[in-house]
């Protein structure tokens, strides 16, 4: 699995927030920073994204728990790539980026191996 993008829509101290990495094969990316620069937050966000957003989070210090949503686009070894948007809540929390209802399962392919 490759990560293309990860977009905090609102996240943590991020709104709006995209950050997205290069496409070219066998390239490393480091993401550093200052001292409260966001670098936890969203290595937060990337696990919220694939498993989601824990229940008793603190990641909603600037937006409510309602409001929480990370969206990215991931890319398979077949080269299937999904964009998808995940919400707070404890059931159907993936959609698709125009909003329509994923299953858990459509993360399947991009999460083994």
């Amino acid at each position: 699995m490759e990560i293309c993008e990860l977009i905090l829509t609102s996240f943590g101290p991020f709104t709006d927030k995209a950050l997205a990495f290069d496409q070219k094969p066998g390239v490393l990316h480091l993401v550093y920073g200052p001292n409260e620069a966001g670098k936890s937050s969203a290595l937060r966000g990337l696990k919220a994204l694939l498993y989601g957003i824990p229940d008793r989070t603190t990641d909603n210090f600037i937006h409510a728990h309602s409001a929480l949503r990370i969206a990215g686009r991931l890319r398979a070894a077949n080269n299937q790539e999904l964009g998808f948007v995940r919400r707070k809540g404890r059931k159907n929390t993936l959609s698709s980026l125009h909003d329509e209802s994923l299953d858990e399962t459509a993360l399947a392919p991009f999460l083994k191996g």
